[in-house]
């Protein structure tokens, strides 16, 4: 599954960063569905411009995971074309399980910093249909994407994403960081409208894709 945050006119930023168009709404999904995750996903690039950390979770989602045989946090998964990770990021430290990245085989993981697990997947570029795969043999049964919007276009031009959430925010923002699935070649894939909430002007929208 995915989740995205856009504005009215398409926007997946606001000041470079998604959490310039997030609410309260959009917040609590994001937690929920954190909660549900095995593996977090998210592209190297928006993991630096986010300054992302470990997921980590309360004692009541600590509870419901292990009520449902998951670990206590989910696990960040970095996708990243170059292995190059810069030693200052947040989630190379903290509580939770070290996060994985997945890499081309041809990269180059000599100065990758302490902490984090290399897996390999795919030549040139991560192959993320063998990545998934790997996720699956280590466990996961439920990865969520978190962006940015070019590994969720790749996910959707290999046709490998089942569930998409995407919070409208009440916000017009210009500029041109436009488009869920930027730099994704024209295709189409149907998805169909599962669930519309609306809070305080946000629109939280919920699709699937029928198999």
């Amino acid at each position: 599954m995915a989740n995205m945050v856009t504005s009215v006119d398409g926007a997946f930023a606001a000041g470079g960063r998604s959490g310039g168009l997030s609410g309260p709404a959009d917040r609590e999904v994001f937690h929920l569905l954190r909660g549900l995750a095995d593996v977090v996903l998210v592209a190297a690039g928006t993991a630096r411009a986010e300054r992302y950390r470990r997921p980590g979770a309360d004692a009541d989602t600590r509870a419901d995971r292990a009520g449902r045989g998951q670990e206590p946090l989910p696990r960040l998964a970095v996708v990243s074309r170059s292995a190059r990770i810069p030693a200052d990021q947040p989630f190379l430290r903290g509580e939770g399980p070290d996060p994985l990245l997945l890499h081309p085989d041809d990269a180059d993981v000599s100065d990758l910093p302490p902490g984090m697990v290399t897996r390999s997947a795919g030549r040139g570029s991560v192959d993320l249909g063998s990545a998934l795969g790997l996720l699956h043999e280590d466990g996961a049964r439920s990865v969520l994407c978190e962006g940015g919007p070019r590994l969720l276009g790749q996910l959707v031009e290999a046709d490998l994403l089942d569930e998409l959430f995407v919070t409208v925010s009440p916000v017009l923002a210009g500029g041109d960081d436009l488009g869920l699935l930027r730099g994704a070649p024209a295709m189409e894939r149907r998805i169909r409208l599962h669930r519309v909430i609306e809070d305080d002007d946000f629109l939280l929208l919920t699709y699937r894709r029928e198999r």
